[in-house]
């Protein structure tokens, strides 16, 4: 047996042995709603707020923001007011201690198909504080959850957030070197392997990440973590995974 084949073996067996372990814990830490006034955008006590977030105590975390409106005016001024309500309470987190948190934010306004007899409890924004913790391993592929569009290099938005979580694991320490494995599901398609590696590189790179701490390799269908007999496995299987190198400083 070649060298190169029995490397390219031992590396399909930490896939299958493993099966690329997730890279961080995320555990929801607290939760809160801040109610509105009717047609305000205006956070009632501020300091309130402020005060509770800033004793989490977290060193890294992540940020859901959910808006809500009541139904009284028309969809589009919901949706503009719910928007301005978010963005009063993102400005808060912003003066925060955990400003430097991943967040994510969802503007669902009136998503209701009728009118409730308490309009008051949707006149507010939600705030999900979580957690996250690295489970980093090193030198052994970690699933990043990090998905595509069938036939694609595109990412699929519900993978972004994972993606901003290694970001910011990266930049809290700048020791680590990673190699991003790309994959695809079904058929060989080993170009296309690399180039979703390469995508994830580039989202890195842009966020400031250097480009030498981020190397690529394609692995085409060779490494599925998920027997291919339904849709959710064949779109699992189309991922990059992170192998995490511990440099010297």
């Amino acid at each position: 047996m070649g060298m190169k084949l029995y490397l390219f073996l031992i590396g399909l067996f930490s896939y299958f042995g493993l099966q690329a372990q997730d890279f961080a814990e995320v555990k929801l830490a607290d939760s809160l709603s801040i109610s509105f006034d009717v047609g305000s955008s205006t956070v009632k006590n501020p300091a309130a707020f402020l005060n509770r977030i800033n004793k989490l105590k977290l060193t890294y975390g992540k940020i859901k923001v959910i808006a809500y409106t009541d139904t009284v005016g028309t969809a589009a001024y919901n949706k503009n007011l719910a928007s301005k309500r978010m963005t009063s309470v993102l400005k808060l987190i912003e003066s925060s201690n955990i400003k430097a948190f991943v967040i994510d934010t969802l503007n669902k306004n009136e998503e209701r198909k009728q009118r409730s007899n308490n309009e008051e409890a949707f006149r507010r924004v939600d705030v999900f504080v979580y957690s996250v913790k690295s489970a980093i391993k090193y030198n052994v592929p970690m699933n990043l959850r990090i998905n595509f569009h069938s036939g694609t290099s595109n990412i699929v938005k519900s993978s972004m957030e994972n993606l901003r979580i290694l970001e910011m694991l990266m930049k809290s320490d700048t020791a680590i070197r990673i190699k991003l494995n790309g994959h695809v599901c079904c058929e060989p398609d080993m170009k296309l392997s690399v180039a979703r590696a390469e995508k994830v590189k580039s989202y890195l790179v842009d966020q400031g990440i250097p480009a030498g701490r981020v190397s690529c390799k394609g692995y085409s269908n060779e490494a599925k973590l998920f027997p291919e007999s339904n849709e959710v496995n064949k779109s699992r299987n189309m991922r990059v995974d992170v192998v995490f190198i511990k440099s010297e400083r």
